[in-house]
């Protein structure tokens, strides 16, 4: 906006100040007294104002007519030739005066113009410093977020990487536990097959436990029959003593008997004792075979498998 510019009533009250003070009135001392306003058009007012100033005019003394007339010629002639002259120069003067006048308005209203573009640019000057203090705060704040980000990320990658080691150690668990079943089953298999063979040789030495009770049995009673044969031998033999003492050779055939019978009888007594202790040897393993059966054992080897 152009600043309002003196008037001529300012520059002529301050004028006639200055002139009742003594002094003339020039253009620095009525821009002194106002304070403000543009050489030219401080000119312009003061020409205007020494325009309508009436000139003081001094009383010419009395002289003789010719004199005068002589006088006033001269004056008339010199005066209108200097008058023609200060025409001359204040028509120059004055043309100057206005031409300097229209160039000091033309650049006052440059000036103007430029003090209001000065004006502008410190106001967008002043805009855009705000905007750019509102967009450094902005771009603060999206750096700051930027940054919480990026440290959410970074957090999000190092979780993503315990978890994938996580997945890692429990598939190599998983790994190591499928071949400890598949080790277990493959041990399974072979207890197992070891149980089926050792339940058949459990049967085979339990059968043969049995033959050899039976055996044992049977060479018992006939160790009995042969006891009581011997004991009814004995019994007749001595009956035969004491009746036939004459029948010496039938008693000496007798004794032959009985000695043969007692032989008899102590082979039987021996081979039913080796029975008996061939029997409890075979009880003795098969005892041992069915307390050390694999069952037990991958009964163990489920339990250990279903605790891990």
């Amino acid at each position: 906006m152009a600043r309002p510019g003196i008037t001529y009533d300012q520059v002529a009250s301050v004028a006639d100040a200055i002139i009742g003070e003594g002094q003339q009135p020039t253009i620095n001392a009525v821009r002194d007294r106002i304070g403000t306003g543009s050489p030219n058009t401080i000119h312009k007012h003061l020409t205007a104002w020494r325009a309508a100033r009436p000139q003081a005019t001094a009383a010419a003394p009395e002289l003789p007519a010719s004199l005068t007339t002589a006088i006033a010629t001269e004056i008339e002639r010199t005066a209108a030739s200097a008058r023609a002259e200060i025409e001359i120069k204040l028509v120059q003067a004055q043309a100057e005066a206005v031409e300097l006048s229209s160039v000091g308005e033309a650049l006052e209203a440059e000036r103007d113009g430029l003090i209001e573009q000065v004006a502008e640019l410190t106001t967008e000057r002043d805009t855009l410093a705000g905007k750019a203090e509102q967009q450094a705060a902005d771009i603060k704040a999206q750096a700051e977020r930027i940054e919480r980000e990026q440290q959410a990320a970074e957090a999000a990658r190092v979780e993503l990487a315990r978890a994938q080691l996580k997945i890692e150690s429990s598939t190599e668990r998983l790994v190591e536990q499928a071949a400890e079943i598949e080790r277990l089953r493959a041990t399974l298999e072979t207890e197992s097959r070891a149980r089926i063979a050792a339940e058949q040789q459990a049967a085979v030495l339990s059968a043969k436990l049995e033959f050899m009770t039976e055996r044992a049995t049977k060479s018992e009673a006939r160790a009995e029959r042969i006891e009581k044969q011997s004991q009814q031998s004995a019994q007749e033999l001595n009956s035969a003593r004491s009746q036939v003492q004459a029948h010496q050779s039938e008693l000496s055939a007798a004794g032959r008997e009985l000695d043969a019978a007692q032989n008899n009888v102590r082979e039987a007594s021996a081979e039913a004792k080796q029975a008996r202790e061939e029997a409890a040897e075979l009880r003795g393993k098969l005892a041992a075979s069915v307390q050390n059966k694999p069952v037990t054992k991958t009964k163990n080897i489920n339990t250990n498998v279903a605790e891990d």
